[in-house]
């Protein structure tokens, strides 16, 4: 027998040594088992090795108990112990009297727990087999919620039929890590009442989950997405509550520990009031438009309508693919709220807050009289007025009883653009938006000599200022806007926040927040200034001449402006006469008014897309609405809707 040295170790002991004169023992061999030969060179050899293994051991342990620790506890908690989300109640909202405007329905939906599921995939064919949901979008949305957390339990189908649930549940026991639970979904009473107001609910969108400001949402949740659902979410929404229990190897509860209670969400009390709201539909009809009717004592809104409108019936359990894509591709956009986020040049209802402007920086007085012969010539541009044949000598009060434009052109050539945009700014809050409850408020624009330095990194004409002052050129507001400065103006100068909520009312009952008016601005003018400009006002309804007086009420004095603005370049309309212009030449007609003249109580605001004229087309339908205010009798079947003369058969919805 061959003897040879220890491999893994060759080191000699004491009292070993090689068996002598043996001719296979190399010389090297020799070498290496003379005494003190190489031997602290393989003893450190293995300590280096016994050093790197535990060393690799000690590292991978302080990785599974410290850093995968905590998901490890988790896996281990979750084969004893479960948790489940209970859901809450959201809040209901109500109009100024009390009606609801949309309910909460029960239904039921499917919660899944993902890492208690072996084959996703066969699971999502039984249940698309079992309640005709599409295979692909279940494993899709699984996925998702595996990969965003895969122990705990998700919504993966919402909106169930009770005959959905028998399926399900006469099979439960053949699926893993489902879990089936009552929900609630949003209702609304009726689907075509202020939609664009109240808004609709979808499921929270992975962008929504990664906001801080939807933490503790989870993935299949329902929430706001439009509306006051969404500028009002956190109030509504409610807190969910949690069920504890211990559970077997498949998720199942076998007991129940603890009940952590949901707490529902607010209700909310609007200023609107629904009656003028369903009036102010009716009035619209088809045509695109928004009448905003508001208070100006407080700037409470009372109704705040957009049309066309869409139904948000279509919205509960889910709006289907073609219905939402129907809807967006739509040429006159039925989705946008043109009462908040619609900008418009506002026309000759600007002229008023131009006059105050004006009077506020000394460039005219109540007696300064400007000569109008139909137009006025600035550089080498001549600017018409809307009565070419002129007006003659015009003084404040009559500038806004005829609307005469060369009266304004002067005032703004005085002014200047940064004087004018400084003041409307101050005085009415345009240019920006003041915080009304819809995320969608948009803030218009009121340009200036810097604004066009950045917009187009060109310097301000002063020829541009003219059409300015007469409420056109680069000047957007809103209707909303428009409201706001003729509530200023009724109310004798006092800029108030609009707001549309009144009250906050918790579970319990309790008023948790009462709104009070809080007011932005006043004016830094005299009282006969603003008199001057109000008495205007109500040459403009009540005297001969004036160019509102289709917005006149018998009983009730009414003061307001007309305004009518091009959508297009003047070289458009040629060719066409005013009844057979297409639609989209057609110009916008405004009207908005206060009354009673001498002590204001209501604001109503028209404007009507592509119509025409502002004293023909949305005087009358201001004056309706002021009719249903101050009658407390009228109602939607006493209002007929306003319509237009179609462009061709089918309607107003005819050539663009």
């Amino acid at each position: 027998m061959v003897w040879a040295p220890d491999a893994a170790c060759p080191r000699r002991s004491a009292g070993h040594s090689p068996p002598a004169g043996d001719p296979l023992v190399t010389e090297s061999i020799k070498q290496d088992y003379e005494p003190g030969q190489n031997q602290s060179g393989w003893l450190l050899a293995c300590k280096i090795i016994m050093i790197v293994v535990f060393s690799v051991l000690a590292i991978r342990l302080w990785f599974l108990q410290i850093v995968d620790g905590p998901g490890y506890l988790e896996k281990t908690l979750s084969n004893q112990f479960g948790r489940a989300e209970i859901p809450t109640s959201r809040g209901l909202i109500m109009d100024r009297h009390g009606r609801p405007l949309v309910d909460n329905e029960v239904v039921f939906e499917i919660s899944v727990t993902p890492r208690n599921v072996e084959d996703p995939g066969w699971l999502s064919a039984q249940i698309s087999r079992l309640t005709g949901y599409s295979e692909d979008e279940l494993l899709a949305k699984f996925n998702a919620l595996a990969k965003r957390a895969p122990y705990a339990a998700g919504v993966w189908i919402s909106g169930l039929t009770r005959a959905d649930l028998a399926v399900i549940e006469s099979r439960k026991h053949l699926f893993d890590g489902l879990s089936v639970q009552i929900n609630s979904v949003r209702r609304p009473f009726r689907g075509d009442f202020a939609p664009h107001l109240v808004g609709y609910m979808g499921e929270i969108s992975q962008a929504q989950l990664e906001d801080e400001a939807f933490r503790g949402y989870r993935q299949g949740e329902l929430v706001g997405q439009s509306g006051l659902e969404q500028g009002l979410e956190s109030l509504l929404h409610g807190d969910k509550g949690l069920r504890q229990m211990t559970v077997d190897s498949k998720g199942r509860m076998l007991q129940e520990l603890k009940v952590d209670n949901p707490r529902p969400g607010h209700d909310i009390r609007l200023t609107i009031d629904s009656r003028l709201q369903r009036v102010a539909q009716s009035l619209l009809g088809e045509q695109a438009g928004a009448v905003v009717v508001m208070d100006p004592r407080n700037f409470e809104i009372l109704a705040l309508a957009s049309s066309p409108m869409f139904d948000l019936t279509d919205f509960v359990g889910g709006i289907s693919a073609d219905r939402w894509r129907s809807l967006n591709e739509d040429p006159f956009t039925p989705m946008q709220n043109r009462a908040v986020n619609g900008q418009y040049s506002p026309g000759s209802t600007f002229k008023m807050a131009v006059a105050l402007a004006a009077l506020a920086d000394g460039v005219v007085t109540p007696e300064t009289t400007v000569s109008c012969s139909g137009a006025l010539k600035f550089g080498n541009h001549l600017f018409h007025c809307w009565n070419r044949g002129g007006h003659g000598a015009v003084s404040l009060h009559n500038s806004l009883k005829y609307s005469c434009d060369v009266y304004y052109y002067e005032v703004g050539r005085r002014l200047g653009v940064d004087r004018l945009a400084a003041r409307v700014r101050e005085f009415f809050g345009l240019g920006r938006t003041l915080g009304l409850e819809l995320t969608t408020e948009k803030a218009g624009l009121v340009p200036d000599q810097a604004w066009k330095m950045r917009r187009y990194n060109r310097a301000w004409n002063p020829g541009e200022t003219l059409p300015v002052a007469i409420g056109q050129g680069y000047l957007l507001t809103t209707p909303l806007q428009v409201a706001q400065y003729t509530a200023v103006v009724a109310n004798g100068g006092t800029l108030y926040r609009p707001h549309l909520v009144k009250e906050v009312i918790d579970f319990d009952g309790r008023i948790v927040h009462n709104s009070t008016p809080e007011i932005i601005n006043r004016m830094s003018l005299k009282p006969e200034q603003i008199e001057v400009v109000r008495r205007g006002l109500e040459a403009v309804v009540n005297d001969p001449g004036g160019t509102g007086r289709r917005g006149q009420l018998p009983d009730v004095r009414v003061a307001g402006k007309t305004g009518t603005t091009q959508t297009v370049s003047l070289e458009r309309y040629q060719g066409f006469t005013s009844s057979n212009r297409p639609y989209r030449l057609r110009d916008h007609a405004w009207f908005t008014s206060y009354a009673p003249a001498d002590n204001p109580e209501v604001v109503v605001t028209v404007l009507l897309e592509h119509s025409g004229g502002g004293g023909a087309k949305a005087a009358p339908v201001a004056s309706k609405m002021m009719a249903a205010y101050f009658d407390k009798s009228v109602d939607t079947n006493l209002m007929p809707p306003y319509q237009v003369q179609p462009d061709k058969p089918g309607g107003w919805k005819g050539e663009l």
